[in-house]
């Protein structure tokens, strides 16, 4: 995932992430919960999502942390975190004290308010950090902002496409499908073989036996129509084993802050 926070003007939201998981995993697109309230894709296996966002103007982001050989079975599943973040009113300090007693392996969630302006990074492996300042943000399956290779060059990729905003949207989705995998030299060491790490180091994600991979590419922008009201676009491509673009979801969701009211 890639983030500019607060860079461009009437632009406070660019970002563009890859989804990567094992085809097997039965999942459903991006589309509106039962609830009315929630817009996001659905893991089948445990009922939550990897990516989300709501009416209210708040978008929710999880990664895992890669930590081979330290994952406790029994453990509730990381995708509620992200409705945790969408579907209640708690604050950030309370959602932090929140994450502090779920039980989890090993994550990192991306938690973005637009009404208020606030973007925070919790994570139960590498600490939480409230408040991020405006900025270019890069998040993978490490701490926010590890130099990994391939989150260099999609904060790079990114950085460039704003500055052609009529092809924003586009030209982020393309990013996303970049497939080259660094050089042996560049590689973190995370502790899977070095064939994985090779394979995970690109952008795409497509193992040679297409079981593991990139399973959708998801670009939200957030455009300030007014000082209290946004429109989000959110755009996710579907990919199968093959690598293969399949459905395509668009919507536009219309944040109003409820300060409006006051105003």
């Amino acid at each position: 995932m890639a983030m500019a926070w607060q860079l461009h003007p009437n632009l406070p939201l660019i970002l563009a992430a890859n989804r990567d998981e094992f085809h097997e995993r039965e999942a459903t697109a991006m589309g509106w919960w039962d609830d009315g309230h929630t817009l996001a894709g659905r893991d089948l296996q445990a009922g939550g999502t990897w990516l989300g966002l709501s009416r209210e103007g708040r978008i929710g982001l999880l990664t895992n942390v890669r930590e081979p050989g330290q994952q406790q079975p029994g453990l509730p599943s990381r995708g509620g975190l992200v409705p945790m973040w969408l579907q209640t009113a708690v604050g950030p300090a309370d959602m932090a004290e929140r994450l502090q007693i779920t039980r989890t392996n090993g994550y990192n969630l991306l938690g973005i308010d637009l009404a208020n302006a606030q973007a925070h990074c919790w994570s139960n492996r590498h600490g939480h950090r409230e408040r991020l300042a405006p900025g270019l943000y890069g998040l993978s399956n490490a701490a926010l902002d590890t130099p990994w290779p391939k989150l260099q060059r999609l904060k790079r990729m990114v950085s460039e496409a704003c500055e052609q905003p009529a092809q924003l949207k586009s030209a982020l989705l393309q990013a996303l499908t970049d497939r080259d995998q660094a050089p042996d030299e560049h590689l973190p060491q995370t502790g899977v073989p070095l064939d994985w790490e090779r394979w995970l180091s690109s952008i795409f994600i497509q193992t040679p036996d297409q079981r593991y991979g990139t399973r959708c590419s998801t670009v939200i922008v957030a455009e300030q129509s007014t000082p209290w009201q946004w429109k989000v676009h959110a755009v996710e491509q579907s990919w199968n084993s093959q690598g293969q673009p399949t459905g395509r979801v668009e919507q536009t969701v219309i944040v109003t802050s409820p300060a409006s009211a006051c105003a």
